[in-house]
Formats: structure tokens, sequence, C-alpha cells
């Protein structure tokens, strides 16, 4: 079911979370044990069909009590639903007695199913907004849970881009050929005037007002330059070629790598790839 939260409910909805959070810092949380929030009827079909989905009366909203905190309480639930008075009802010292690792699950269960629910916006914000000034940790939680939901659609968007696809992949492939000759074009034209001191002294001559020669590569000239300097010192001559190849070898193998992407038609893969790593990462 596609999500029904907007941009600027979203907006509407992080701004409110983090007021909420402000009010329940100043206000001394947890000052009440059980916060009931009532739902409109208009959202009662809606919040039921919610409520199903947490599990067998919410046992999908239990959590785990940290030690030594004195709650001996058999419901471990983070809410509650009754039917009768269509209200939720959120238990602030199962909250706070609970590990951080299941608050985080607990309450991503609910917001998620929530927010992919048909109830109405304006219950949603209460919802959250109420929960947020119960408890300023609550805040802290449902502020990054909200934000998820504008994680990117790197699918929906893939297919938006399927009509215009054929012809990036032909301009792929102009490019791929392009680089190919730019780099073969450059790799002769340092050897050239690494390897040959009459082309080096002409190349020179006509870049005496440009500075570097045109074609030539700042690796190339680096290399001519301390090749030449170490002739008059003790350390011995220097291979100009063995020198120049090492300072190019990442860039031909970083090209190599592209080409390859680009020409196999593995590009998919390697940004599924890309994409797995940073959420590792995160």
């Amino acid at each position: 079911m596609k999500r029904k939260v907007s941009f600027l409910f979203l907006f509407i909805m992080v701004f409110s979370l983090c007021m909420g959070a402000v009010g329940a810092f100043a206000a001394e949380d947890g000052s009440y044990d059980i916060k009931s929030i009532a739902i409109p009827s208009g959202d009662k079909k809606h919040m039921k069909e919610v409520w199903g989905k947490m599990g067998t009366d919410g046992d999908y909203l239990r959590m785990e009590f940290k030690a030594n905190t004195g709650n001996e309480n058999n419901d471990t639930r983070l809410l509650s639903y009754e039917d009768s008075s269509n209200t939720i009802k959120f238990n602030n010292s199962n909250f706070k007695a609970a590990t951080d690792k299941s608050r985080k699950n607990a309450l991503g269960i609910f917001v998620e199913e929530l927010q992919r629910s048909p109830v109405s916006e304006q219950t949603q914000q209460n919802i959250m907004n109420s929960l947020s000034a119960t408890n300023s940790d609550v805040s802290l939680l449902l502020i990054p849970l909200v934000m998820d939901s504008t994680s990117a659609d790197i699918y929906t968007a893939m297919k938006w881009l399927s009509p215009i696809l054929p012809v990036v992949r032909i301009l792929f492939g102009i490019g791929a050929i392009i680089i190919s000759i730019l780099l073969i074009g450059s790799s002769i034209m340092d050897l050239v005037y690494i390897g040959l001191p009459i082309a080096r002294e002409g190349m020179d001559s006509r870049s005496e007002k440009n500075g570097k020669p045109k074609f030539v590569s700042n690796d190339a000239v680096s290399v001519v330059k301390e090749t030449e300097s170490s002739l008059d010192s003790t350390g011995g001559y220097k291979n100009a070629y063995l020198m120049y190849l090492k300072r190019r070898s990442l860039t031909y193998i970083i090209l190599s790598i592209c080409l390859l992407y680009l020409v196999v038609g593995e590009l998919g893969g390697l940004i599924a790839w890309i994409l797995n790593l940073g959420s590792g990462v995160v």
C-alpha cells in the first residue's frame, strides 16, 4: 500500500515532534504512567486494521525490560488498544523500563503500519504528538522513524527513467569509446614525450608560451624531470618508463573497471552494491 504521508505533512510532523520533545523536557516527562489517546470515530475502522497487524492483541509490541528496573508488570506491551472506547493507551512505565533496542523495534513497527494505513493525517499527527509529549525519549525515537519514510525509491525512479534508458545506454557507449581513444592517445603522447628527446624538445619549444606541452600529462612531465635530475645525483639512474607506469597504474585500473561495467552492462549491479555498502555503513 502506498504511503499517504506527504512531504508537507512529514515536515509538520517532524516539527511537532521537536516541539513535543522540548515540551516534554520542560514538563518533567514520566509524570504519569498511562497515556490514553482518543481516536476519532471516522478512523476507528482503520485503526482496528492497524492494531490487527500488531499481532495477537499487540504481541509484536512487547518489549524486554532492563535489569533492576523495579518494573514487574507482566504486560510488557508498549501500546494497547481498547475497541470499546476506541482509544490507544501508551504505557510509559514499560517504555522507561525497556531496553533501547526493544523500544525502537516496538515503536518502529507501530509507526510503520500507521503511516501505511488509511488513518487520516490529522489523527496520525495527534498520535505522534501525544506520544512525544508523554516522554522526551519517545520524541528522540520518533523523529528518525518518521524521517525514514523519505528514503529514496530507487526502483520506482528506474521505472520512470526506463523510456530514456536506451538513449542513455547509447550515450554511455559513445562515452566509453571516446574515453578509450583519449586514454590510448594520451598514453602514446606521454611515451613519445618520455622516450624521444627530439620530439620532447619540439613539444617543449612550442609550449614555451603556454607552459606544459599540449596532450602530455603532468605525470609524463614530472617523470622526465625526475629522471634527468637523477643523472646528476648519486642516487643512480631511474627508469622513466617504470616510474610512469607506477604513477599511471591507478588511473588505468579505475578507468578499466568503469569501462568494463559500462560495456558489460553491470552498472545496475554496481549501483546496488554501492547502495548496500552505504546502508551497511549507516
